[in-house]
């Protein structure tokens, strides 16, 4: 049996990244009263992983941005600004992270400033959250979503 490549491109178009709620009870004191402390994510595209991935130059890039932006300010602040970013000594698995985090989350969305302060108060969160978008990421799209899903007409 053969690959359709034909049909794959035309499926292509209307597939849709996975996505899953994940409770975060632990976070339930920052969501509005009444609402289910859940955070929606969803699978990464290619090109978000690679981003991701992509962290010594993003990281370089980082530094001398923080840099520019603080030649005029005190080096504590300088230090504070890097530790805020995430652009501080860290693991390179945690700045990848970070990223993911942020290409990730359907709801809420994040910056990578609010993805470093999830890992730094909530590490065992950031990596559920993560893990489960590195999880729907090798699963592919949702063929489930897509429009036409048999190969025959009926």
């Amino acid at each position: 049996m053969a690959f359709n490549i034909e049909r794959f491109m035309q499926d292509a178009a209307g597939l849709s990244a996975r996505t899953e709620k994940i409770p975060v009870p632990d976070l339930k004191h920052w969501f509005e009263d009444g609402e289910e402390a859940v955070w929606e994510v969803k699978g990464l595209t290619g090109e978000e992983w690679a981003r991701a991935n992509d962290i010594t130059g993003r990281l370089d890039i980082y530094r001398a941005v923080v840099e520019a932006l603080a030649s005029e300010v005190r080096a504590s602040q300088t230090e504070a600004l890097k530790t805020m970013m995430g652009i501080s000594d860290v693991p390179q698995d945690l700045a990848k992270r970070f990223d993911h985090l942020v290409f990730g989350s359907v709801y809420p969305k994040v910056s990578r400033e609010n993805a470093v302060m999830i890992f730094r108060l909530y590490p065992y969160v950031g990596y559920l959250l993560t893990n489960k978008i590195l999880e729907l990421s090798g699963q592919g799209p949702d063929l489930g979503k897509l429009q036409c899903s048999s190969a025959d007409q009926t």
